[in-house]
């Protein structure tokens, strides 16, 4: 599975330890990060480098082109952070299912109260960390999940499925799959 780290890069240096072994696990368990950033933002934060200005819109589109090309993301947020709350109601937009952690000996409002079927939230310590990770990323492995896959569509296919899925209430994506739910058991498969 492809999977999107997430976190303040901001605050990296206060962080690095465990983002370290969250990154052990999530390759453990023989995944891939969707970005490899979390050692390059942490040498840039160590030297105080500071990312220029003109640089936020690429991190942005990275950061969303990783969002959508993940299986699964985790969100660290025991430092809160604008940019991983916004990450995280991404994610919730596109059903991804998300991992929320924070130190259990840190308060902050973070995400709390999210009542979502797709996210979980969850407080950690250096002995629960992986524990909780390996749990998470078993139980959404794409090899045991529904898989998902992009094709194209002309207008007037697009326009159906908006005004179906108006009228329906469902996602676009829910009125295909109810449709060849519905011809697959037409034919008895």
């Amino acid at each position: 599975m492809i999977v999107h780290l997430m976190t303040s890069a901001e605050k990296i240096k206060d962080n690095i330890t465990d983002l370290r072994r969250m990154v052990r696990v999530i390759h453990g368990q023989g995944h891939a990060l969707a970005i490899d950033w979390i050692e390059p933002a942490y040498t840039r934060a160590v030297n105080g480098i500071q990312v220029a200005p003109a640089d936020w819109q690429g991190i942005y589109k990275e950061n969303m082109t990783a969002i959508a090309k993940s299986d699964v993301l985790i969100a660290e947020t025991t430092l809160p952070s604008f940019g991983t709350g916004y990450q995280i109601a991404i994610s919730m937009r596109s059903r991804k299912p998300t991992l929320i952690l924070r130190r259990d000996n840190v308060e902050n409002d973070m995400a709390v109260g999210i009542d979502e079927e797709y996210i979980k939230f969850q407080t950690y310590n250096e002995q629960t960390l992986e524990k909780i990770m390996v749990a998470f990323l078993e139980e959404n492995d794409i090899a045991t999940k529904d898989l998902r896959f992009n094709f194209s569509i002309d207008r007037k296919i697009y326009n159906y499925l908006r005004w179906t899925s108006f009228k329906t209430g469902d996602t676009k994506a829910e009125v295909v799959r109810k449709l060849i739910e519905r011809e697959i058991d037409g034919n008895g498969l």
